[in-house]
């Protein structure tokens, strides 16, 4: 029986196959170690059972590593800082919101919330002039 086991050693560590198998499975996980057990099998052709004990053969890991999930990434939309979301910070929202708008008295650019903005213009009559308080209340005091 031992003799049996010997010479099925011998001829599998002699077969040409079996060494090219071999070390195409440890450079094919060495070069990434993202590739599952079963890619390999099938790009080589062989089991993946097989690759499994080829790489606990060799003392090589048999779990893949799990690649990390890609969040989404956004360019900030006010000032273009890459980001998890559409906006870096809550002054980079509040600067995108602002609309520019020039006084039709004194001619001043001026800006304000888009809320306010339709707020304002909900309630104001149609054909009035745009103004700001802040900046005109002398003239509309």
């Amino acid at each position: 029986m031992q003799q049996t086991l010997l010479r099925y050693e011998e001829n599998r560590t002699n077969n040409p196959w079996e060494s090219d198998t071999r070390q195409r499975v440890k450079e094919l996980r060495m070069s990434n170690m993202f590739m599952s057990m079963s890619a390999i099998a099938r790009l080589i052709g062989i089991s993946r059972q097989r690759v499994f004990q080829i790489l606990q053969e060799e003392g090589l890991p048999t779990k893949h590593l799990v690649k990390p999930v890609n969040k989404a990434q956004y360019s900030c939309l006010a000032c273009g800082k890459i980001s998890p979301n559409k906006f870096c910070s809550s002054e980079c929202q509040k600067q995108w919101r602002q609309i520019p708008v020039v006084c039709t008295r004194c001619g001043k650019l001026f800006f304000r919330d888009v809320h306010q903005l339709l707020a304002n213009y909900r309630d104001s009559n149609p054909g009035t002039e745009s103004r700001n308080w802040k900046e005109c209340h002398h003239v509309y005091g």
